[in-house]
């Protein structure tokens, strides 16, 4: 049985400005907080108690999906998972956002828990870090210096720790329309589907006449932060598929390849070799599978 949370301070600031006030004044012993899914657990368990918590769910305007042809998809970061798995933009032009939407934990907690406090968490296991990552998504900051674009590549900097400052807030992740011809998926490997993932892993690729091009492959769980990687996608990129021997070879040398760019540790659901085997195969069939798409809706 879990204890009971420790004391601390809540503020309910109304406006940005009033929250980013609040961060500046309090620095690193302030925690924003929206549906609280992850932190309220830690707290009860002693792993993180923050003295002072900001509680950002009455400020209006905050929980939007934006999608238009130049700039792309728009998240606010009130924007709880539930919303993203039930928008019919995402379902249609970002479907490997819905996937990922749809095995993160149950409806409960996806009503809760928000895009935004999924990232700021910075768990290696974040569900929607590498379908993010393979997009090529950015997080919008805003702090007492102003704004910035941080890429999610270089958000998140070890477990449990991100990019930003004390006094920043997250105000919208952006993603990139991706290319009409790119085929994506997202695969979780856990023991039920609303578990935390023991590995996880985003793909996408473009074949353009039987050649590789565009190859994205993101990885989660297996490392102290989500990450590309990129020596997979270059055993991948420009390489020709023939659909015989040498192609299920190159798909296995690309897969071999992502396990060995992995760092994963033991941990109550898992084994790091385990990890490594599942990324593996994780791997393997993502790859199959896109390609079996691509060739099915455009045969090259």
């Amino acid at each position: 049985m879990l204890p009971g949370l420790p004391e601390f301070e809540m503020f309910f600031p109304k406006t940005v400005d009033e929250t980013c006030s609040l961060l500046s004044k309090y620095g690193r012993d302030a925690q924003v907080v929206a549906g609280g899914t992850d932190l309220f657990v830690k707290m009860k368990l002693r792993r993180f108690v923050p003295p002072i918590l900001i509680n950002i769910k009455k400020i209006s305007g905050l929980d939007y999906i934006h999608w238009d042809e130049d700039r792309g998809l728009r998240i606010g970061p009130l924007t709880t998972i539930q919303a993203i798995w039930e928008s019919d933009v995402v379902a249609g032009r970002f479907p490997v956002l819905r996937e990922a939407a749809g095995v993160l934990g149950t409806e409960q907690i996806r009503n809760l828990g928000t895009l935004a406090g999924n990232l700021a968490n910075a768990s290696p296991s974040a569900e929607f870090a590498p379908p993010l990552l393979v997009l090529g998504a950015s997080v919008r900051c805003l702090g007492r210096n102003g704004e910035r674009r941080v890429p999610l590549e270089r958000f998140f900097i070890g477990p449990g720790k991100t990019a930003l400052e004390p006094d920043e807030l997250i105000m919208e992740v952006a993603v990139a329309n991706p290319r009409p011809d790119a085929r994506l998926v997202y695969l979780k490997h856990s023991l039920r589907k609303m578990d935390v993932a023991m590995a996880s892993a985003a793909l996408s690729l473009v074949l353009d006449g039987g050649v590789c091009r565009d190859v994205r492959i993101a990885l989660g769980a297996v490392a102290p932060t989500p990450f590309r990687a990129v020596q997979a996608e270059r055993a991948l990129e420009g390489k020709r598929l023939a659909a015989d021997a040498s192609e299920s070879a190159l798909l296995d040398e690309a897969a071999q390849t992502a396990a060995a760019e992995t760092l994963p540790i033991d941990d109550v659901r898992s084994y790091a070799s385990y990890r490594k085997k599942v990324i593996v195969m994780m791997v393997r069939h993502g790859l199959e599978h896109i390609i079996a798409q691509a060739r099915t809706e455009s045969p090259q």
